[in-house]
């Protein structure tokens, strides 16, 4: 069925209606089922609703004006500097020291890390840069794998010396009949939140659920890391030249196509936005020798969200408290996460669908109890990105290998249809805050047409939320604004090399962001 979706903050009625319809349609000629379907229809809508997880108007309109004082704020008092520790604003702004987009000149072999992925823990590449040619890389050799629990949650020695004598096998790996030169240069992508003072220069502001290594959090990651690296390889000369988070990779990555690229978001397992912003437009803050100045006219800066939490958060705490409900601040608790962590990440959605499917089996029977009580919904992290992207697109024939596994093989067809319209809801939300920020930042980019590099793995999934992003901001946005393009940042690949395995993928972001580093 071919769905309609409406632009604007009214667009839960029409898809409340729609869902009625769908009920309607499906059980025509069983009148008791067509009642009892759009009853319960009714109550889930009016549940979520009245807790909270519906935003109307009103509140659309305060998010947004309250992100763009936050961001206002940010400019003014916000920007991290060299031994700064002053907390005036819950946003802090953060150089990056990419300091332009990629130029395509850079020629030689490469290797690239990538640490903390979601799916992989580490993955070391050997990259070779080719320069003006189409493709403009190519991976010569490429291995990645999940570490064991006491070398990624250990001390801050033991991860380090691990992942200097895994490059070390890599190296080893390489076929006798391809000669490296002695003298290697190393670019690092880290998947968690850093502060950089250079671009060689990285501190771990927190880890991830995966990984813990207390005594590493505000060290200078790469220094130690380099430190080992000499310490047990000997025959080659590896220097470690980069060091970028994901935002910044996304941007830059897509930017190569598409050079209206000025802002990325990456909403995986935590937050990450970076945007391209003039170096004019700071020359007041003093960040830039008056030579560097001249030499570039724009900057790459990312957001640093720690702040905005429940138990650091100044000004921003009234405004999510007025969002979370109940299940939200669970979640957040549970999973130690931020304000907007919780409202956009692939595992906090994922977990309070769970946790909202299961409240709604209570309150308002939307599974019987014989069902529900002995199905793993009970547990956390049972709901998988595959399933929720075939439930939100009504693909319920693919559901049933995921439903066997959670135990809810009994499960009919109007459930599946009230559980699908759940998530909606919950997606929906997530797009209408994400959005809000969207709008308020391209308001600073005085450009009629943006491309946004953005990746999760649910946006990647589910096109729905690709449905709700573009409607919403189109429907928020300032009239002078004519399209706004998103582009997958990390599908941006297949459209370069179709041939290049999944598997691959990321590194074509780390590619195309360490070929520009070194320019450096």
């Amino acid at each position: 069925m071919k769905r309609q979706y409406s632009k604007g903050s009214n667009h839960l009625n029409y898809l409340f209606k729609e869902f009625s319809q769908r009920i309607n349609k499906n059980y025509f000629f069983c009148v008791q089922s067509h009642k009892h379907g759009n009853i319960k229809l009714e109550r889930i809508h009016n549940y979520c609703e009245k807790h909270g997880f519906i935003l109307n108007h009103s509140t659309i309109q305060m998010i947004q004006k309250s992100f763009a004082n936050m961001i206002t704020s940010a400019y003014d008092y916000g920007i991290e500097q060299k031994n700064s520790n002053e907390k005036i604003t819950d946003i802090k702004l953060q150089l990056t020291h990419v300091n332009a987009l990629p130029s395509r000149t850079e020629q030689g072999i490469f290797i690239i890390i990538e640490l903390g992925n979601l799916i992989e823990d580490i993955r070391y590449s050997l990259i070779s840069l080719l320069g003006k040619q189409i493709p403009s890389y190519d991976i010569l050799h490429s291995r990645g794998y999940n570490l064991p629990e006491e070398i990624r949650k250990s001390h801050g020695f033991i991860l380090l010396n691990h992942l200097a004598m895994g490059l070390k096998d890599f190296l080893e790996e390489i076929p006798f009949n391809e000669k490296l030169p002695q003298s290697l240069q190393l670019g690092f992508l880290l998947h968690f939140p850093m502060k950089q003072n250079e671009l060689n220069y990285a501190e771990i502001l927190s880890w991830s659920d995966r990984f813990n290594c207390p005594d590493l959090l505000n060290q200078d990651f790469i220094i130690l890391f380099q430190q080992s690296i000499d310490q047990y390889i000997s025959y080659y000369h590896i220097n470690i030249i980069a060091c970028t988070q994901e935002s910044v990779a996304a941007l830059i990555s897509v930017a190569f196509e598409y050079p209206n690229t000025l802002i990325s978001i990456i909403f995986k397992h935590t937050f990450q936005l970076s945007f391209v912003e003039d170096t004019e437009n700071l020359r007041s803050k003093n960040l830039f020798q008056p030579k560097q100045l001249h030499e570039f006219y724009q900057t790459i800066l990312s957001f640093n969200f720690q702040f905005i939490h429940s138990n650091k958060s100044l000004k921003s705490h009234a405004l999510f408290q007025t969002l979370l409900t109940s299940i939200d601040t669970y979640v957040m608790y549970k999973l130690n996460v931020n304000y907007f962590d919780i409202f956009t990440c692939d595992s906090c959605l994922l977990e309070i669908i769970r946790i909202l499917i299961l409240e709604l089996c209570i309150h308002e029977q939307l599974l019987p109890y014989s069902l529900w009580s002995k199905s793993k919904l009970n547990y956390h992290g049972s709901l998988s990105l595959k399933f929720l992207s075939y439930l939100l697109q009504g693909k319920y024939s693919k559901l049933k290998i995921y439903l066997n596994k959670l135990g809810l093989k009994q499960i009919k067809k109007l459930q599946l249809i009230h559980m699908e319209y759940i998530c909606h809801i919950i997606i929906r939300r997530s797009t209408q805050i994400l959005s809000c920020l969207i709008v308020c930042l391209s308001d600073r980019c005085n450009e009629e047409n943006l491309t946004i590099a953005i990746d999760s793995y649910l946006y990647r999934l589910c096109p729905i939320y690709q449905i709700y992003m573009q409607n919403e901001i189109e429907y928020l946005c300032k009239r002078w604004i004519t399209m706004f393009h998103f582009v997958n940042a990390t599908n941006i690949s297949c459209v370069i090399r179709k041939e290049k395995r999944k598997a691959n993928l990321d590194l074509y972001l780390s590619s195309y962001v360490f070929e520009f580093f070194t320019n450096y």
